[in-house]
């Protein structure tokens, strides 16, 4: 015969499971809400009540991708965190490649308790080719707020060569930055980018858009690449 504490067990494991399942936000609002302030999962009932999965309710919740970590600063960008990725999805354009599509995995984290430095928001992005999977571009990078402020700088450093500095504002659903400043080794294959304009959208809780425009040594500034991503996790 089954122990009653083997049972207990058993049917608590149950009871979590069907609740993760099942458990989501019910107001779009929750996010930026905890974002702001973790201590409302805790101290306003309708948060508590209506916010489950951004308060953490739902079960673990990976640490990099936990947004009650945030700090203030960074609270402006809790709707970024997470992994992002589309297949093949996004579209390249511009005059000196041909047009081609592309897969992309982006991701954003959050940083490490102990960082002593400015808090950034930890940054990657990987594109591949939809034919054969092979690597396209990569980028790593950190992305800081400006204290009291909605004002925002993305570093970057990419495997053709580039570091970039851009900077530009955050809103409840939308980032666009501008290039600042661009360094480029000597030996890089890509022509020198003169400016560049990066957009981030967020469309709904699930789907992120990402458009950049670029202007090089020979052509004016114009549209470079498109992509719509699907959430993965968390």
């Amino acid at each position: 015969m089954l122990s009653h504490r083997f049972l207990c067990s058993f049917f608590f494991s149950l009871f979590t499971t069907v609740l993760s399942a099942g458990c989501r936000d019910s107001d779009n609002n929750c996010r930026d809400w905890v974002g702001t302030d973790p201590q409302t999962c805790k101290h306003t009932d309708y948060i508590r009540i209506n916010c489950p999965f951004s308060c953490g309710h739902c079960g673990s919740v990976i640490r990099k991708y936990d947004i009650t970590r945030l700090s203030p600063d960074l609270a402006s960008l809790a709707w970024l965190i997470g992994k992002w990725r589309s297949e093949h999805g996004g579209k390249a354009i511009f005059p000196t490649i041909p047009k081609f599509t592309y897969g992309e995995e982006i991701e954003f984290t959050v940083p490490d308790d102990k960082m002593q430095a400015v808090r950034a928001i930890n940054y990657t992005a990987f594109a591949w080719s939809i034919n054969d999977k092979d690597e396209l571009h990569s980028e790593y990078g950190y992305i800081a707020v400006k204290p009291n402020t909605k004002e925002l700088a993305l570093t970057t450093v990419m495997n053709n060569g580039f570091v970039t500095v851009e900077e530009g504002k955050v809103s409840s659903s939308y980032i666009k930055f501008s290039l600042r400043d661009i360094g480029r080794i000597s030996f890089s294959r890509d022509l020198p980018v003169h400016d560049l304009v990066r957009e981030w959208t967020l469309l709904d809780r699930s789907t992120l858009q990402a458009r950049l425009h670029m202007e090089t040594l020979t052509h004016g500034m114009q549209e470079h690449t498109f992509i719509r991503y699907d959430k993965i996790a968390p």
